[in-house]
Order: structure tokens, then C-alpha cells, then sequence
């Protein structure tokens, strides 16, 4: 009777696990903790930003993304021109083979405009991604406080002497 209660209690306790696990894999691709800043209720405009490993030996492309709670869903990057960083809209954001590419504040994200509902602090919401080779990724990417940072940028140093 004890081994079935242990039993029982490990599969809730995978179960759980698996279930908090916010991460996704898709052929050599996973994508670890897709987020998004809360913004006000009344915006018209929200980020998603998560970290894309590639383990295969072929690198990939995001080529585009989709999401219900946006009339319109574009990849974006930061790009430094005519002395300020300024948002541009890309065809694509690469991610090369055994490399990495993370979509952050400040670099590539996905952007959503002209949004039909805005997400509350918590919340998830589905996010659709496109990659040239691993084809169509469903994720579903939670709501954090604007002053959030991921575990993986809290090592990253901010050096701000030029400014």
C-alpha cells in the first residue's frame, strides 16, 4: 500500500513539475519562459520576449508570429541609427545551429499591435511562432511585472558610463 502512495504522490509530483515548466520543444528548438511586460489596461501595444535554443547541427529562422489578442503580431529588434536606438520591424530573427538567440528588452522581441485584449498581471495568453525549419510552435506566454528580468539576463552586466 505504501509503494502506491508513493507511487501516486511521485506522478502528482511530475505532473506539477511538468505542468509549471514553462518552456517548449520542437524538433531541435526549445524555447524557454515566453513572457511578456504587464502594461496599462488601456494600451494598445505589448512585447513578448524568450530565449530560442537551437540543438541541431542547422540553424533556423523565426519567420513569423501570430497571437489572438493582437490585430497585427510583427518580429521586431532594437537597432542603433543616426545615434539612437530605434524599433524596426525584421523579415526574420536567426537561430543558429548549437547557438542560442534571446528576444529581450532591448533587442529582438515580438511586438503586438492594435490589441483586442490585454492581459492582466499572471495571466497567460497564446502566442504562435513560425520557424522556416521547425515549422509552427504553439506557446503560451505569461504576463510578469514590468520589472521583471529572467533568470538568464540577470547575469548580463548594464554598463551605462557612455551615457
Amino acid at each position: 500500500m505504501k509503494t502506491i502512495k508513493n507511487i501516486l504522490l511521485g506522478s502528482l509530483f511530475a505532473l506539477a513539475t511538468a505542468a509549471n515548466a514553462h518552456d517548449y520543444k520542437a524538433g531541435d528548438l526549445h524555447i524557454d519562459h515566453p513572457w511578456s511586460k504587464q502594461v496599462p489596461p488601456t494600451s494598445q501595444v505589448a512585447a513578448a520576449f524568450f530565449n530560442v535554443m537551437n540543438h541541431g547541427d542547422n540553424g533556423d529562422e523565426l519567420i513569423s508570429a501570430s497571437s489572438p489578442i493582437a490585430g497585427k503580431t510583427e518580429l521586431h529588434a532594437h537597432i542603433h541609427e543616426d545615434g539612437m536606438m530605434k524599433m524596426r520591424e525584421v523579415e526574420k530573427i536567426d537561430v543558429p545551429a548549437h547557438g542560442a538567440q534571446m528576444l529581450k528588452p532591448g533587442g529582438y522581441h515580438v511586438m503586438f499591435f492594435d490589441l483586442k485584449d490585454v492581459p492582466e498581471l499572471g495571466e497567460s495568453f497564446p502566442l504562435t511562432l513560425n520557424f522556416k525549419q521547425a515549422g509552427e510552435v504553439k506557446v503560451e506566454v505569461k504576463v510578469e511585472e514590468a520589472t521583471y528580468i529572467p533568470e538568464g539576463m540577470k547575469k548580463e552586466k548594464m554598463d551605462h558610463s557612455h551615457h
